[in-house]
């Protein structure tokens, strides 16, 4: 539990020095002033819905330091506690913010985070033994336990979710652009679909075969939150896609076909659709960069980010299913390095793309920090294992045949720890 309170901070930190425009001021007692300029407000809607949000951004906060508390205190001191955190946080932030402009300092924030913070112990408290419960149930789905599925899913999360411009939400503006944009390419939907089918993949190595439609319905109903992130731009063919990919994964006749092999060539004809969309060759070739990275490094960090998170879900997820497949994650990353070198290649032929170095180095890379959770954490095993049967390998009978679990063909090294069920193996 003091994990998920670290990262809780953690986002908290990130989004009140976000953008991270750092300005060494002259002295430090600007502070000061700028905490009595916030005293002197005007009551308008721009200064209401900065309360509401500060109210409520630091709930969990104060919920997951009271879960993390000794349940022997009395309940009166860890709703003080949790409120006394949330303050020295929100302190914290509002100094710093002013060394980080346009962000100012405010003691409004600063009252308002700290109520947040003590709503937030209290609904702890009330809740505490429902809510270590549920954190439990999601251990045993494996929703809380560490994976290379869980690490790309959050690389997910982050590419479909994270602000990518803070200059303005434009939600009006991105719903207008949603209903008047022209029908797509059939390219483009078919790469969202692999892409969708890939994210449901995670979900059945995560939580089960049998939970994976549940919780793809639930990232897809999670999509119109797009629309209020700044920075992101959701498009019709993404909602329609990610439609396609939960029917496939609900249809048991479907969903049956969709083994390992299945969704690793999925995924990798979706990332050479996506590479050599739109397919408008010309004769004369390009240039070609081959510094990793310095596309991005060049453009503005925010979307750079956003860019990066993106690539690397597409490719770790592509890396991932192909090693599940039975090649193993070496040579699963080198297969897709390689690929994506040849990809880049051809794109030197083609206006508006930028030939690079990056996606390889990023697929192998990525092959490095799957590689490296594997032994860590033991493999997870895949999308092509029913629960029934990671619940079977929980018994001591079935330890000895724990190795069906990993992808065909893959034989574990000795001594090392494989995932079966909710509990580990030495094989």
């Amino acid at each position: 539990m003091r994990r998920i309170f670290y990262l809780t901070c953690a986002l908290v930190v990130f989004g009140s020095l976000y953008p991270f425009h750092f300005v060494l001021r002259d002295s430090p007692a600007g502070v000061i002033q700028a905490f009595r300029e916030s005293l002197d407000f005007v009551l308008d809607r721009g200064f209401l819905r900065d309360v509401m949000v500060n109210l409520l951004v630091y709930i969990p906060v104060g919920f997951f330091f009271v879960l993390d508390e000794r349940p022997d205190r009395p309940a009166w001191l860890r709703a003080l506690r949790a409120a006394l955190a949330g303050a020295a946080l929100s302190l914290s932030m509002e100094c710093l913010q002013y060394y980080f402009p346009p962000r100012m300092p405010s003691l409004i924030d600063v009252l308002d985070n700290t109520l947040s913070a003590a709503a937030g112990g209290l609904v702890g408290i009330a809740f505490s033994a429902r809510a270590r419960h549920a954190f439990d149930a999601l251990a045993g789905l494996g929703l809380a336990r560490p994976s290379s599925a869980l690490f790309l899913a959050i690389v997910w999360i982050a590419a479909l979710f994270s602000p990518g411009d803070w200059a303005g939400f434009r939600t009006l503006i991105k719903l207008h652009a949603f209903l008047a944009a022209p029908a797509p390419a059939p390219s483009l939907v078919f790469v969202a679909l692999v892409q969708w089918i890939g994210i449901g993949a995670l979900a059945a190595a995560i939580a089960g075969r049998s939970r994976a439609p549940a919780l793809l319905l639930a990232c897809g109903l999670a999509l119109p939150l797009r629309f209020l992130v700044p920075g992101q731009t959701p498009h019709l063919f993404e909602f329609a896609a990610a439609a396609g990919a939960i029917g496939c994964w609900f249809a048991v006749p479907v969903s049956r076909r969709l083994s390992a092999g299945v969704i690793a060539f999925l995924l990798a004809a979706g990332v050479v659709v996506d590479e050599l969309h739109p397919w408008h060759f010309v004769n004369r070739s390009g240039g070609f960069e081959w510094i990793p990275f310095a596309s991005m490094l060049e453009t503005q960090w925010t979307y750079a980010l956003l860019i990066l998170f993106r690539k690397a879900a597409v490719y770790g997820t592509t890396v991932w299913a192909i090693a599940r497949a039975g090649i193993g994650i070496p040579g699963s990353a080198v297969l897709v390095a390689a690929l994506l070198a040849s990809l880049e290649a051809a794109q030197i032929f083609l206006p508006g793309r930028t030939a690079e170095t990056t996606d390889s180095v990023l697929a192998l890379v990525l092959g490095m920090i799957l590689l490296r959770l594997d032994h860590k954490y033991g493999a997870d095993p895949g999308a092509g294992t029913p629960l029934a049967k990671r619940r079977a390998a929980t018994s001591p009978a079935a330890a000895p045949g724990s190795a069906s679990l990993l992808p065909p063909g893959h034989s574990p090294a000795p001594g090392r720890k494989i995932w079966t069920g909710g509990r580990r193996s030495n094989l």
